[in-house]
């Protein structure tokens, strides 16, 4: 949704600096371009069987997306896009998942096409069931995101390989079965290459008519290491047939052509020398195959789990083969396992996302899928990836509210000239009628000795205003609270400058981020900003309401079209709109300090 690009900025680079010590420096009146809020993206493969390990083991999965949390956290959260599979999935909620008998495999839920290896087949609309995906597309929309589709699961009807396989599992009887996708046929080449283009294309043709997805990717790391392929069985050139049949089927229709996005294939840029992807990226080239983008998962032990070289690499091979292509990290986050469950529960780790995004700003990447947006099986405080708790109820960790944060920037589309000390990153962003800025500093823990951090910020718009400084820490986190406001000084002749002295909050940095507004705090995107928050919107049965930073009102009215009050709601995030009629409703909020805002919402 080339609509979201809203912006921010990106860092510049000064001479290494002193320890402990950051400058920041921003010309408020050089726009040098717009970049998108990858902090709006993520990545889950459990949204619809839940968290849990293997269910002969572990029990049943827990269901959080009924989790009362899970909305509100949402409404918090403002994803942007969320990456989910058509049948790929990790820790299956069932035994059916990881069965041997082939016929229990293609009943399963998760199967959209059961007919027969065909183009009569294929043509066939008795022949599909798209109940799971629309379940799936339905799920994220509610969320109040767009999906981003992985088509990285073969139809067995369509799959080379009809005989189910596992790897060997090292710790359980029956097998742990870890990934939902993993029996030697889900990961097989097609027969026919072309049967396989029709059948997704009627896939993509669903999903875009009934529920408007646009994002679609053609399989997730196929260059895995050799003879590890749980993702991808065959060659570059098959991949690539593949590919160019679906392509070319999706090019034919003129009603859907020019509104969908198709692009492959989530490179684990783990191959030799890489080679398979250059492989396969040469082979479409040279054929003319469609590549709308390009995805790739630059993974890093360290660093927020990303690799700034591999994000690198990855853009010349966009520049290289696929210039007009968009660049997509599909997935990052995982650290080394010696990196402790601490850093999956801390803010540094956060901080460290933070930084990632800056970089991939700076690279020209339009999505960022973090992995994962929830833990897929969390038994402890201190147990998995992921940016929220799943168990025993649906609750956000630090890094979430890193994410959140950030949300302080949506709408904020000029992209201002910033530079800051290596090797720290900052960004510094401007609303479109330029009277309010931002800057933000994801601050290291500056441990053992207090961090020093200068800001000077020149040639503002307007002369007067008000600058507030708000900081996230761990001890804001602990209560609950995404930036807490630490200063507020006036704006005098067009310039700000701040020397601050900062302390290990609970042995992690700190989120500073610093909003100037001009004529104190009146500005229109100020206005904006406080507006309500209304998921989904549109919605049918009702919808969820937050105010800044995520805060619930104590009342909400609701009137129609004609002026009329429909309802009233005397607390809480949620709005039963049940018996209402459709159409547009002027909404009035009102938070705990009697302020009030307003928004509209429309109903379906």
């Amino acid at each position: 949704m080339t609509g979201f690009k809203l912006a921010l900025v990106a860092a510049c680079a000064l001479p290494v600096s002193l320890a402990a010590q950051i400058n920041i420096s921003v010309d408020a009146s050089s726009v040098t371009g717009t970049i998108v809020p990858l902090w709006g993206d993520h990545y889950d493969v459990q949204l619809l069987f839940g968290a849990g390990g293997n269910p002969s083991v572990s029990g049943p999965h827990a269901q959080y997306i009924d989790d009362p949390a899970f909305g509100s956290e949402m409404t918090r959260l403002k994803p942007r896009f969320v990456r989910v599979s058509t049948a790929r999935f990790d820790d299956p909620h069932s035994a059916d998942s990881y069965s041997t008998d082939t016929t229990v495999l293609k009943d399963l839920w998760t199967e959209f096409y059961r007919g027969p290896n065909t183009m009569a087949g294929a043509n066939d609309p008795d022949q599909y069931d798209f109940s799971y995906v629309d379940s799936l597309i339905d799920v994220v929309h509610a969320m109040g995101a767009e999906p981003f589709l992985d088509m990285a699961s073969m139809p067995f009807t369509l799959a080379s390989v009809d005989t189910p396989a596992y790897f060997p599992c090292l710790y359980w009887d029956p097998p742990c079965h870890l990934l939902g996708w993993d029996n030697g046929i889900r990961q097989a080449p097609p027969v026919d290459p072309l049967v396989y283009g029709r059948v997704f294309y009627q896939l993509v043709k669903h999903l875009y008519t009934t529920r408007g997805v646009t994002w679609f990717e053609v399989w997730n790391e196929p260059d895995q290491f050799p003879g590890f392929t749980p993702f991808w069985d065959g060659t570059p050139a098959e991949l690539e047939n593949m590919m160019s049949a679906l392509a070319d089927e999706v090019e034919a229709d003129p009603d859907l052509s020019p509104y969908v996005k198709l692009g492959c294939c989530s490179f684990a840029m783990q191959s030799f020398l890489n080679l398979f992807a250059i492989q396969f990226l040469s082979m479409a080239r040279d054929s003319s195959t469609r590549m709308d983008f390009i995805s790739v998962h630059p993974y890093a032990n360290g660093s927020g789990g990303y690799d700034s070289t591999k994000a690198a690499m990855a853009k010349g091979w966009r520049d290289e083969f696929f210039p007009n292509a968009d660049l997509i990290n599909a997935e990052w986050g995982i650290l080394d396992p010696a990196f402790g469950s601490a850093g999956w529960n801390s803010l540094d780790y956060g901080l460290d996302r933070i930084k990632a995004i800056i970089d991939m700003n700076d690279r020209g990447y339009v999505m960022a899928h973090a992995a994962s947006m929830t833990d897929n099986d969390t038994t402890s405080a201190t147990c998995c990836l992921g940016m929220f708790y799943s168990k025993p109820t649906f609750a956000p960790k630090p890094a979430a509210f890193a994410y959140m944060a950030m949300n302080r920037l949506l709408g904020s589309t000029d992209r201002l000239a910033c530079s800051v000390d290596t090797p720290y990153m900052a960004l510094a962003a401007r609303t479109p009628d330029a009277d309010t800025v931002y800057i933000v500093l994801p601050a290291p823990d500056p441990s053992p000795n207090n961090g020093t951090i200068s800001i000077n910020v020149n040639n503002l718009p307007w002369g007067t205003g008000t600058a507030t400084r708000h900081e996230l820490t761990m001890s804001t986190y602990l209560a609950n609270v995404v930036l807490a406001p630490a200063a507020t000084v006036p704006i005098n002749n067009g310039t700000f400058a701040e020397t601050m002295s900062y302390a290990s909050d609970d042995g992690n940095g700190r989120l500073v981020l610093w909003e100037l507004v001009q004529n104190d705090g009146a500005s229109i995107h100020e206005q904006a900003r406080n507006a309500p928050h209304f998921v989904p919107n549109p919605g049918r049965d009702g919808f969820r309401i937050s105010l800044a930073d995520g805060l619930l009102p104590v009342l909400v009215r609701m009137w129609d079209a004609q002026g009329a009050l429909a309802r009233t709601v005397q607390s809480g995030g949620w709005v039963d709109t049940g018996g209402l009629a459709s159409g547009l409703y002027h909404v009035e909020a009102v938070d705990h300090a009697g302020r009030t805002v307003q928004g509209r919402w429309v109903k379906e």
